[in-house]
């Protein structure tokens, strides 16, 4: 291991997913490096800059792995260092605005937003009673304002990440539960009459040679017993060969759990009568990647999903209360439409006065159809 990578250990607790980000943010600090070049200090000034320097950076690394409970001590204390060296250092205002974005790190968006108000408004006070000029205190303001915002932001994005993360791990686990027990099931529903058979058409024939039955009757027995077999392993195949396949039953599931999760309310309304397996599960998809998106990325309390047929089409609606806020199309939304054009079938995108996906679809062949989406299925959260 590279001495580099021993001293991030050191700094950084091994189990947190933080990165080497952490120290392009210490750039900040050639802001209070810059002044003390142009302003040396000597004796008991420099040790106490000195001092004041090496606490925040303690504090500093510590507060990444702090519990977010205390982590308004280290916001408190980075005041303080503030306070205390910008009687020496006028750039120690730096500290105030490291204060202020180590804010946004309390989980609780609420908290976060309050204490940085109580940064914002300690800097002010300070600044009014020791009579500070504007070079002070207005750079502070404003980099303390732009900075903890963004980083409560930005909790906010990572706790909606890990949620659905969580959502969709629990998912998989209970999606597994319920496919071995309905493996289980369907092959013994499968397998029971006719191996029952299979077994009486057997004892059949071994008597019908006891009692000397001619060979035609016997061979009339097995061959029957035969069909049965090949038939029997036919349909096992078949059943085993659709539980790779996604329906919308099953994805609706999962989606309510992944709402949940994000607490965003769910309300989907499902009016087909059957679809075909193979566009059953394209849609399924598409419908998975569409609240992932919104999970992700979207500003919203509510999302709506309608599947319905319309004339000679089907057409699915997937709507939130966000806004898209950039013109270029993510991965997510190229895949839907990628779906979605290889059924023959489009994707519209409106985003006024809010988001809305959809997506229509020439309407299949009845005589191919899935009989697992029943009529005006209904699934909301809450």
């Amino acid at each position: 291991m590279s001495l580099l990578l021993k001293i991030h250990y050191f700094l950084m607790p091994q189990n947190e997913d933080i990165g080497y980000a952490v120290y392009s943010n210490l750039l900040f600090l050639s802001l209070f490096f810059g002044n003390l070049y142009f302003r040396p200090v000597h004796g008991v000034d420099m040790v106490i800059t000195i001092a004041g320097l090496m606490t925040f950076l303690v504090l500093y690394f510590r507060a990444f792995s702090a519990q977010k409970s205390d982590l308004i001590y280290y916001i408190a204390a980075m005041c303080l260092i503030g306070v205390g060296l910008s009687e020496i250092n006028v750039g120690a205002n730096v500290f105030f605005i490291y204060a202020a974005a180590f804010s946004g790190e309390l989980y609780n968006k609420r908290k976060a937003l309050i204490t940085l108000l109580l940064v914002l408004a300690f800097i002010i006070f300070y600044s009014v009673i020791t009579d500070k000029s504007s070079y002070f205190w207005l750079p502070a303001i404003f980099m303390s304002i732009t900075l903890g915002l963004l980083n409560i932001n930005r909790t906010e994005v990572l706790k909606k990440n890990k949620a659905l993360k969580q959502s969709q791990q629990e998912t998989k686990h209970l999606a597994k539960i319920a496919e071995r027990e309905r493996i289980s099931r369907d092959l013994h529903d499968l397998l029971g009459h006719s191996l029952s058979v299979i077994t009486l058409k057997s004892e059949l024939a071994g008597k019908m040679i006891d009692k000397g039955v001619s060979l035609e009757k016997i061979k009339t027995e097995i061959k029957a017993v035969e069909e049965l077999s090949r038939k029997t392993l036919a349909q096992v195949r078949d059943a085993v060969k659709g539980y790779n396949i996604a329906t919308i039953k099953g994805e609706l599931l999962q989606v309510r759990v992944a709402t949940e999760a994000a607490k965003i309310e769910l309300f989907a309304t499902i009016e087909v009568e059957s679809l075909p397996a193979s566009i059953e599960s394209e849609l399924a998809l598409i419908i998975r990647e569409a609240i992932t998106n919104v999970i992700r990325h979207a500003e919203t309390e509510k999302v709506w999903i309608v599947l319905k047929q319309v004339a000679t089409h089907l057409t699915l609606i997937i709507s939130d209360q966000g806004q898209i806020t950039t013109k270029k199309e993510q991965s997510g939304m190229q895949n839907m439409r990628t779906r979605i054009h290889q059924m023959g079938g489009e994707m519209n995108v409106v985003n006024a006065p809010n988001t809305q996906l959809k997506f229509t679809l020439p309407i299949p062949d009845k005589s191919q159809t899935n009989e697992v989406i029943s009529t005006l299925t209904r699934a909301t959260n809450g």
